[in-house]
């Protein structure tokens, strides 16, 4: 596509989706940005703190975010044909100066369907005080196949429907309202699963948090197969559930009518499942 007509695909892009959200939108990022500002009560370096967008043409094929390390990912389902990128951007170092000169080496990627933020590596462009993290929020076709994974950084996906690897090393994991064949995974940190609808549509969830808490969301009615449980924690059920045998440390029932199987599990960690 030739650059004329891609920005003007971007401006007409913008101009469909950001009434549609804009209000939302403007808070969040507003509220990131003064959170970004504030939140620096023991450190004396210098913060800089900037929101950048990016929209274009939903590029098809699975949206991959491979080992985001700087930083977390969430994507929310939106348009079917098309993707919008927002970068919440934070540096901090000794000078201002300074501060505003990695950010400007950091860039948003976009390589077909790959998506990934790019900035100097530390040790190499600059000093341990020097420190950025680059936190993606993407809003993308609900129907989307995605490959998500972060290093010390949170992942959130809502609204999505299709095939999904997710994973987080060092950071929380938050599912909500999603259908497909979805396989989540967190190495330390908390899980949490907020089902959506009357039953889960397509192959099934599988997830699972090998050092975390795991809450799971259910609404009244909803018709699944659930395993449930945690090998290191104690087990809260908000609501009565019928299970052959004795309720210990694991769970396996049909809630409503029965159906796919939804497996989620934490390892060592406190389970808690309650009535959306």
């Amino acid at each position: 596509m030739p650059r004329n007509m891609s920005f003007v695909y971007a401006f007409i892009v913008f101009a469909a989706i950001i009434p549609v959200h804009k209000a939302h939108a403007q808070r969040d990022d507003a509220e990131w940005l003064q959170q970004c500002r504030d939140d620096r009560h023991w450190d004396r370096r210098e913060r800089y703190c900037e929101v950048r967008h990016t929209a274009m043409r939903a590029p098809g094929g699975t949206i991959t975010v491979d080992e985001q390390r700087n930083g977390g990912v969430t994507i929310y389902g939106s348009r079917p044909d098309s993707l919008i990128i927002t970068t919440r951007l934070q540096v901090d170092a000794r000078t201002q100066s300074q501060a505003r000169d990695i950010a400007k080496r950091v860039q948003t990627v976009v390589r077909g369907s790959s998506i990934y933020a790019e900035g100097p590596r530390s040790g190499n462009d600059y000093d341990d005080d020097v420190s950025w993290t680059a936190n993606l929020v993407i809003w993308a076709p609900r129907q989307s196949d995605l490959r998500v994974s972060t290093r010390n950084g949170p992942v959130l996906v809502e609204d999505i429907n299709g095939d999904m690897q997710l994973e987080t090393r060092n950071g929380p994991l938050a599912l909500r309202n999603l259908a497909g064949n979805v396989r989540a995974r967190t190495t330390n940190g908390p899980l949490s699963i907020t089902l959506g609808g009357a039953g889960w549509t397509g192959a099934g969830l599988d997830a699972e948090t090998s050092n975390g808490p795991l809450s799971l969301r259910v609404p009244d009615g909803y018709s699944a197969h659930l395993e449930a449980g945690t090998n290191n924690g104690p087990m809260s059920l908000g609501f009565p559930v019928t299970v052959v045998g004795r309720i210990g440390r694991e769970i396996s029932t049909d809630l409503g009518k029965g159906g796919t199987t939804i497996r989620a599990v934490t390892h060592n960690g406190p389970l808690s499942i309650e009535r959306r």
